[in-house]
């Protein structure tokens, strides 16, 4: 006799959570029943599950939560940790393949109770690509850190554009000096001296005591000052000025040991392996590592290029092609580290200077070839974790030179594998493009190639 199973969908929310236990035929064991997130709920929910299997016969129990931004943490270690005792079974969903899952069973009403059956049935029914090994999380605790540098990130490009807009009508003059952020000394300048009215009366000398302004550029800014076409120098804008740039100041300063934090504690054998790639400094290490957590979640260098978004894009539907581009799926953190670490790549590592200027005399800008060079680098990424061996340009230009199919080949093959059993047949009432496209095919070993894609067919008679 086949042992039964038993697949508990949770959904988690805020200090509780909804589960639903359904059995081999989606038949629904126990009603709907929810536990508070304390101690209390979480012994409770052992027992209910215990008593469960021994009610219904279950040789193994299932369990899954989605992915809720950390909502699920208590609950999905408690039951990892209660799985060593039990035959439990537990997995993490993405609530997207969750949802999707959903709408193809046409479930249109929604509500925790239907969540926690949602996730259930898609235990049950996709088991194959449910993943349950337990990872590691000796970078998922510096998660929350990551998240606090970037919302202060966030934070900082709001009060910077609130910022220029006042200085705009109060000081336009000083604008010059913000084409590329707003440097500390100007901070430290407006903090003192808010109007141009106050730094006008300055002594030059004073103002070149401030760090960052040597006595030649005091001069200049106050003689700005001096003439300057501000519209408005009231107490209010006086105010506000020194407030935003001391709140500039701070937030710079927070910054600052929220990184070097990271930089400290966040170490292991993967941060040094990524340290050896080029570009990557050991802040973006730690920052790479905190995205990824663990490189056996990601079977290919390609999904983990996909999983952040920085995969190419295709979409192709009958004589339809849109413009491949960076597809910028998933969290940004990452992309932000890379670019960085791309820029100085290209300056530092002959070979990804190289690839760098390929591309760029393909025809790319500077910010598509540098994407090319994140994505590139990504891959390192997987082989160096996954492989545990430091970068080596070597291993990756000895992989180029195993020259892929061109373009031109690549389409011939899948129209090829399209038309195992019939070649092309002029009379197929296709478009004026893809006959085209077709001729070129046809004569793609001919030197009049490249020019047949230009050709009009005629009709055949």
């Amino acid at each position: 006799m086949a042992q039964k199973a038993g697949f508990l969908g949770c959904d988690v929310s805020k200090g509780y959570v909804d589960c639903v236990l359904l059995g081999d035929d989606l038949e629904q064991l126990e009603p709907v029943i929810q536990f508070d997130d304390t101690r209390k709920g979480h012994d409770q929910l052992c027992s209910w599950l215990s008593k469960s299997a021994l009610k219904h016969k279950l040789a193994r129990i299932d369990c899954a939560l989605e992915s809720t931004g950390g909502l699920e943490d208590n609950w999905y270690r408690m039951l990892v940790a209660q799985s060593s005792q039990q035959s439990w079974r537990v997995a993490r969903l993405n609530p997207s393949v969750v949802k999707d899952a959903a709408k193809a069973e046409l479930a249109a009403n929604g509500s925790d109770a239907i969540s926690a059956r949602n996730i259930a049935m898609y235990l049950m029914r996709y088991s194959e690509r449910v993943d349950y090994r337990v990872l590691d999380v000796k970078y998922a605790g510096f998660r929350s850190l990551n998240n606090r540098i970037a919302m202060i990130n966030k934070q900082k490009t709001q009060v910077i554009n609130e910022f220029k807009q006042i200085l705009y009508c109060c000081f336009p003059e000083i604008l010059r000096y913000c084409r590329q952020g707003m440097p500390g000394w100007m901070l430290m300048l407006l903090k003192e001296y808010p109007l141009p009215e106050k730094l006008s009366r300055a002594r030059a000398e004073t103002v070149a005591k401030i760090n960052g302004i040597t006595l030649g550029k005091a001069k200049s800014l106050i003689a700005l000052s001096k003439r300057t076409v501000a519209s408005r120098q009231t107490d209010a804008d006086h105010f506000l000025i020194k407030e935003l740039a001391r709140d500039m100041l701070y937030k710079e300063q927070q910054l600052d040991d929220l990184k070097e934090y990271l930089t400290d504690k966040c170490k292991g054998s993967e941060v040094d392996l990524l340290q050896t790639i080029v570009g990557v400094g050991a802040y973006s290490a730690a920052v790479i590592m905190v995205e990824i957590e663990d490189i056996t979640r990601f079977a290919t260098a390609g999904k983990l290029a996909s999983y952040f978004g920085l995969h190419p894009t295709e979409r192709e539907s009958g004589d339809k092609k849109k413009v491949s581009r960076m597809s910028k799926k998933g969290r940004p953190t990452i992309r932000a580290a890379l670019y960085n670490c791309a820029r100085t790549a290209v300056v530092f590592d002959p070979h990804m200077k190289a690839l760098y200027l390929k591309h760029r005399a393909k025809g790319k800008g500077y910010d598509q070839a540098l994407g090319v060079i994140m994505h590139k680098m990504m891959r390192i990424v997987w082989a160096i974790l996954t492989q545990k061996k430091a970068y080596d340009p070597q291993i990756d230009k000895a992989n180029q030179l195993k020259k892929p199919p061109s373009e031109l080949q690549q389409q011939s093959n899948q129209i090829k594998t399209k038309r195992r059993e019939q070649p092309f047949d002029d009379a197929a009432p296709i478009s004026n493009k893809a006959a085209r496209k077709r001729k070129a095919l046809e004569t793609s070993q001919s030197s009049n190639a490249g020019n047949e894609r230009d050709l009009v067919r005629a009709p055949v008679p």
